[in-house]
């Protein structure tokens, strides 16, 4: 999970620098690359791909698709620091939904955790010039939290797939389903992509496609609250990130917000009992 969120983040910066090819052509993209490499595998008998619960991997795909697509247009319209302040509160809804549904046990301990990790998160996107406020919410804002709610229900989709699909057949779904959800919006994307934008597509294809991966099968391991709480690492990451490669500015709130994301996977890791794992995986590579 520590490098899915490493991978994420990868991703994220290259999100940045490449805004102006759009959300619609990078989800694309995105989904495409994932989906040629597994295929590649594939016919190269590397790996197997078996799909047994349909249904579930249709969801999966839909959901997933969706929530990545909403997050782009988020991080592009609100900015990397407040769109991604928003999509990462889907932890909120994935261990809400996740109790009701697959019957985990979210005690109060946890839910302290999951909501001193957002008011991190908060602190590292707060802006002390322009001031941050959720209180007022446009169009993006809604669109993000919703987005959020999405993410929450395909990453419980994704636990519950675990009992019966490998990582590979659970990510190629949303990689075919993504693929054709933003084919046509992608193709009617104004703009010329240019040379350095093929290799930024390239990079979010590829850095996506191995996070994705990772995430997917570290949640056949970990309930779902653990997992998403070691994800919320991405924006500490993406803050690091923006401070040594994109010179943006460090403040106070931001390294105490940081500090408080990590602390919470660090209370939470710390305080869940090991469990035996399966003597072989289902994925075979």
């Amino acid at each position: 999970m520590a490098l899915a969120s490493t991978f994420f983040c990868v991703a994220g910066c290259l999100i940045k620098c490449g805004s102006h090819i759009g959300p619609y052509r990078m989800a694309f993209f995105r989904f495409v690359i994932g989906f040629g490499l597994i295929a590649i595998a594939f016919m190269s008998g590397r790996i197997t791909l078996v799909f047994n619960n349909k249904k579930l991997l249709f969801l999966r795909g839909l959901t997933g698709g969706i929530a990545i697509l909403i997050s782009l247009i988020s991080i592009t319209k609100l900015g990397l620091g407040k769109g991604m302040v928003l999509i990462c509160s889907y932890p909120i809804f994935a261990s809400t939904i996740s109790a009701v549904f697959l019957k985990e046990r979210l005690r109060l301990f946890d839910i302290g955790a999951i909501l001193t990790a957002i008011v991190g998160i908060y602190f590292i996107a707060y802006d002390k010039e322009h001031g941050f406020s959720l209180m007022v919410f446009g169009k993006y804002e809604l669109l993000a939290v919703l987005g959020a709610v999405i993410a929450g229900m395909a990453v419980s989709l994704i636990r519950k797939l675990h009992d019966t699909d490998s990582s590979l057949a659970i990510y190629f779904s949303q990689c075919v389903v993504g693929m054709w959800l933003v084919l046509g919006p992608s193709l009617s994307s104004e703009g010329r992509v240019g040379l350095n934008g093929v290799f930024i597509l390239l990079g979010i294809g590829v850095t996506v496609t191995i996070g994705q991966l990772l995430m997917t099968e570290g949640f056949k391991y970990v309930p779902v609250k653990t997992g998403s709480l070691l994800l919320m690492l991405e924006p500490v990451l993406c803050y690091a990130a923006g401070v040594a490669i994109f010179r943006e500015e460090s403040t106070l709130s931001s390294g105490f917000g940081s500090a408080l994301v990590i602390g919470a996977c660090v209370v939470v890791l710390a305080g869940r009992k090991k469990k035996a794992l399966p003597v072989q995986s289902n994925v075979s590579v």
